[in-house]
């Protein structure tokens, strides 16, 4: 299977795929089917079947996963290819051969032939059914050694689900899209054990043991489950993220670096690291996996595009992942301040639970906007929620915009925070440029910065700094530092 796609009109193929329709434009789901699906890839001749799968689903953490997984593998002299939801900038950054996002122009060539294949088989894909159709045929030209792909949502009835994973990755189970499954977690996890094969093995990182049955019950081969057949310990937070001993059925690795904020990116590698072994069958030398993992970058995930102020991008959009954030900023950057919060969501989301758990009322502002979606809810209607937690706020819908107000508010030596959905974060801003020398965090002219400080924060300017110097070289202050 080859890809002759260049000369297909991406226009034309864009366009197509604006006239389906799903979830991601109404927010709602229709009756639950795998059967458009398996009709629309068998018309494409079954792409899924040319390679080995690595299946990811979980209610946080899977991006993060799945681009380690692909480091790591990556690594060992494999061809990885993934296939990952959503995108920031482009819609072909969901599809990588090698590290890399495949050109549009061949995108746009393998949503033509979904389009064909579509009329054979006599279907209307979803927007979501098309684009993994896209996905997978693409994989399969180019001749991937092993395919990563991450759900879109739940499991069971995601488009993926066609694939049949050697190796299923359960990050963790929380409540998150009750609108269509639960409204338990016990509900949510039958949901993403569905994309467990018979025969398969599990990563499994839920660790609570009343929803073990669950996923037994799928019978995979054997489970490899967080807390038992694997685990992290002795972790230390590093300027650039974590050091930390990372222990499975294929031995201990001391201090590997995790290239990341925040310990919930710890449970990530761990689980990164054991499912790449589960799939090869065999231990991945310490200096391989510093190197992937300590490397592994992801867009919007504490990513940080400005140091002064200091700018992080964050997609946390449920909860759960509110908690992890606000842990991150009190672990890396409690004395930063002033803290201004950028804040959006779509319809569906609990906005209260969410700034709840994101520590709302340590901001001294929050600035509310809108993501770039048809269901994002009004930056007034979140900002009314702002008020009732006490805190100042004010509403600016475009998140540029949003973006340019929270960094005035900040400063200079302040923190601003973008998150509530990774549709917010396709880039609000641009990073310095790159000839721009960055303030040093322990500059000795700044004194009263340097006492506020925690004693391990990331210091943007890097091997000059007199305070805590990182490891290793850190990217200028021009280049967008990606924290996956």
């Amino acid at each position: 299977m080859t890809c002759t796609c260049g000369a297909v009109d991406a226009v034309a193929a864009m366009a197509y795929l604006d006239g389906l329709t799903g979830y991601e434009q109404t927010g709602r789901l229709e009756q639950p089917t795998l059967e458009r699906m398996a009709r629309l890839a068998g018309a494409l001749g079954d792409p899924q079947r040319a390679y080995p799968v690595i299946h990811l689903t979980g209610t946080n953490g899977k991006g993060s996963t799945a681009a380690m997984i692909a480091s790591l593998l990556s690594g060992q002299g494999l061809r990885v290819g993934t296939y990952t939801s959503p995108h920031v900038t482009r819609l072909a950054e969901r599809v990588t051969i090698g590290g890399k996002p495949v050109a549009d122009e061949a995108l746009a060539g393998a949503v033509d032939r979904v389009r064909q294949a579509a009329v054979r088989a006599g279907v209307t894909p979803s927007w979501f059914e098309a684009v993994t159709a896209a996905a997978l045929w693409l994989l399969a030209a180019a001749g991937v050694d092993v395919a990563v792909i991450e759900v879109g949502m739940l499991g069971r009835w995601d488009a993926t689900n066609v694939a049949d994973g050697a190796v299923a990755v359960v990050t963790n189970v929380q409540l998150d899209h009750t609108d269509v499954a639960g409204p338990t977690r016990a509900g949510i996890a039958a949901e993403k054990a569905g994309i467990i094969k018979p025969g398969a093995t599990l990563v499994l990182g839920e660790r609570d043991p009343g929803l073990r049955a669950i996923f037994e019950a799928q019978h995979p081969a054997r489970i490899l489950a967080a807390g038992q057949e694997m685990s992290w310990r002795n972790r230390r937070v590093t300027p650039a993220g974590s050091l930390v001993d990372l222990v499975n059925l294929w031995g201990t690795r001391a201090g590997i670096a995790v290239g990341m904020f925040g310990a919930h990116q710890c449970d990530n590698a761990l689980l990164a690291l054991t499912a790449a072994e589960a799939f090869t069958g065999a231990p991945i030398p310490a200096a391989a996996v510093t190197a992937a993992l300590g490397g592994t970058q992801v867009p919007g995930r504490f990513e940080i595009v400005r140091t002064s102020p200091v700018v992080a991008l964050d997609g946390a959009h449920n909860p759960a992942g509110a908690a992890a954030l606000r842990r991150t900023i009190e672990e890396s950057f409690a004395s930063v301040t002033p803290r201004i919060l950028v804040y959006g969501t779509l319809a569906g989301r609990d906005p209260v639970e969410f700034l709840d758990q994101a520590g709302v009322r340590s901001a001294d502002l929050v600035v509310t906007t809108e993501p770039a979606s048809p269901r994002a809810m009004s930056a007034d209607l979140l900002a009314g929620v702002v008020r009732g937690f006490g805190v100042p706020v004010t509403p600016v819908r475009r998140p540029a915009q949003a973006l340019s107000a929270a960094v005035t508010a900040a400063g200079r030596r302040g923190l601003v925070v973008a998150t509530g959905s990774l549709y917010l974060i396709a880039p609000p801003s641009e990073p310095p440029p790159s000839n721009a020398r960055p303030e040093c965090f322990h500059d000795r002219r700044h004194p009263d910065r340097a006492r506020r400080l925690p004693a391990s924060p990331r210091c943007p300017a890097a091997p000059g700094c007199p305070g805590v110097s990182p490891p290793g070289p850190l990217p200028g202050d021009g280049d967008r530092q990606r924290h996956a």
